[in-house]
């Protein structure tokens, strides 16, 4: 995720204002306000350092440097800045934290592709159980 890359924004919360409830958007969103709920979008979500999200994100890429209390999905790539106070699960095929972020909770890497079962086949473990 390159920060100087144009980001086309098609919906920006200023500093002062205040989100309740479900934004949905077709393109990016940067937040310096506050919102309560979900935020859905197709495109990047970008948090600055006043935005303050009490939601759960869903996007295709994040950048986080202000805080986050909620679970944020998505489906390439997230970024915790420096100053990212993020409170909750990500989910994302790529994630990147700076040094200085906060990020308590739980991360896990996934794809669009689907996911494989790695089993062990069951005359292996019926072997394994004789020879003990």
């Amino acid at each position: 995720m390159n920060k100087n890359r144009k980001v086309e924004l098609s919906t920006i919360i200023g500093k002062g204002s205040k989100v309740v409830g479900t934004l949905e958007v077709k393109g990016g969103v940067r937040l310096d306000g506050e919102i309560e709920g979900t935020i859905q979008t197709d495109g990047f979500v970008t948090i600055g350092n006043s935005g303050v999200a009490k939601a759960d994100i869903k996007a295709t890429e994040c950048l986080i440097s202000g805080k986050v209390e909620g679970n944020v999905t998505c489906t390439d790539a997230i970024e915790l800045d420096k100053s990212a106070r993020m409170n909750g699960d990500i989910v994302a095929k790529i994630l990147k934290i700076h040094t200085g972020a906060v990020f308590n909770g739980s991360s896990s890497m996934s794809s669009a592709q689907k996911k494989i079962s790695k089993s062990v086949p069951r005359e292996n473990v019926e072997k394994e159980q004789k020879t003990e």
